[in-house]
């Protein structure tokens, strides 16, 4: 099923990071480093430094800070050890130095005993050499993790999300998705959801545009929740996880913001609610642009506030890529006395584009040949 344009705007502003207190993240066993790189006659830090320098691509300045963390290694052969494994299991030197530049610490762990082990029981869990770099690069500190730790949070989101694949993208799109607690963050908040009648589907698909959701704090949540309802949706409503995610985008300043602009081209605050109630993603877009979108409709296209309030879905497509350009074409069909039955502006606009071009250009190209070049010029 194709995504609607709708969709396809929301998701394109979620890329928002949110990472773990580091109490959150270091939530390391000291039993997990080597025996060697925690006895005595330790290196000089300096000559850490220098070897961070020269095999681990650090700046001098950065490589001197690490090494403050890795006064238990005597001689090279540990470190040499740890990037050897990591070189084996598909780790370029770039990934090495983004994973070290997180966690210096992990040189530290014993190879056999930690790091093999781990490694094995990720593999055991049907991921693949490369889902398992980005799954380390993306949770820097999951490799200093107990393993029963590691395999116990990964069997969780497994059984939530129920795609290694999508579990991979996840992660790889949200570090330090692993440093959260499942007892103490995860599992209560999503509780929470599907006690306002989030399904296990739904479920699925707010983790996908707005992982996040899950890992903040309980009472943010619940005065997310709150904001929803204060919209008039209520938790049986299909929208209701559509307006959660919309709402999770948007300070309450910037929907007041929102609010005011539309008031400002007549819109009434029931309008302005109805029209959330309906399509709650045409909020996802900047202030600029939604003003850019009512001026078109309004004062060119010649649609009344009203109009626009009872089909919000037009606020949600592309000015310049989808309304300009087939508002226009349709106006230079009517000019010729072409396309008899006036489509309603919904109809044309939210259509496919190949089903638009069938219906309303390629129809016509023998009365107006040089309409689909008219076309292809202003998009």
């Amino acid at each position: 099923m194709k995504r609607s344009p709708a969709f396809s705007l929301f998701s394109k502003t979620l890329c928002f990071i949110y990472r773990p207190r580091p109490a959150d993240a270091l939530l390391s066993s000291s039993s997990s480093y080597s025996v060697a790189a925690t006895g005595s006659g330790a290196l000089q830090p300096s000559i850490m430094a220098e070897y961070l320098v020269t095999s681990c691509g650090f700046s001098p300045e950065n490589a001197t800070k690490a090494s403050n963390l890795l006064g238990g290694i005597t001689s090279r052969r540990q470190p040499d050890s740890v990037l050897g494994f990591l070189k084996s299991h598909g780790f370029d030197d770039t990934h090495m130095k983004d994973l070290l530049s997180w966690n210096p610490r992990c040189l530290l762990l014993d190879v056999e005993t930690t790091l093999a082990a781990k490694f094995r029981s990720l593999q055991e869990l049907g991921f693949s050499q490369s889902d398992i770099t980005h799954l380390v690069l993306a949770n820097p500190f999951a490799i200093n993790y107990d393993v029963r730790t590691v395999v116990h949070k990964i069997r969780f989101w497994q059984g939530l999300i129920g795609s290694n694949d999508v579990l991979v993208n996840l992660f790889k799109s949200r570090r330090w998705f692993l440093g959260f607690s499942i007892e103490k963050r995860i599992q209560p908040n999503i509780e929470m959801l599907r006690s306002c009648g989030i399904t296990d589907q739904k479920l699925r698909t707010i983790l996908r545009y707005r992982p996040t959701m899950v890992t903040q704090r309980a009472e943010t949540l619940r005065a997310l929740i709150s904001r929803v309802e204060g919209f008039g949706v209520p938790r049986t409503s299909g929208r209701f996880h559509w307006t959660l995610l919309m709402l999770s985008t948007l300070s309450v300043e910037r929907c007041n913001a929102q609010k005011k602009l539309f008031e400002a081209f007549g819109w009434s605050e029931a309008d302005f609610l109805d029209a959330i109630r309906k399509t709650p993603f045409f909020l996802t877009g900047s202030l600029k642009n939604l003003k850019m979108k009512m001026e078109f409709l309004v004062n060119e296209a010649g649609y009344a506030p009203s109009y626009i309030a009872l089909r919000p879905v037009l606020l949600t497509l592309s000015l310049e890529k989808r309304l300009i350009p087939r508002y226009q074409l349709m106006a230079a069909l009517k000019s010729r006395g072409l396309c008899a039955g006036h489509p309603k502006s919904v109809t044309y606009m939210l259509c496919p584009e190949k089903k638009f071009l069938e219906r309303y250009v390629i129809i016509y190209k023998k009365q107006f040949p040089e309409l689909i070049e008219l076309y292809s010029a202003r998009k």
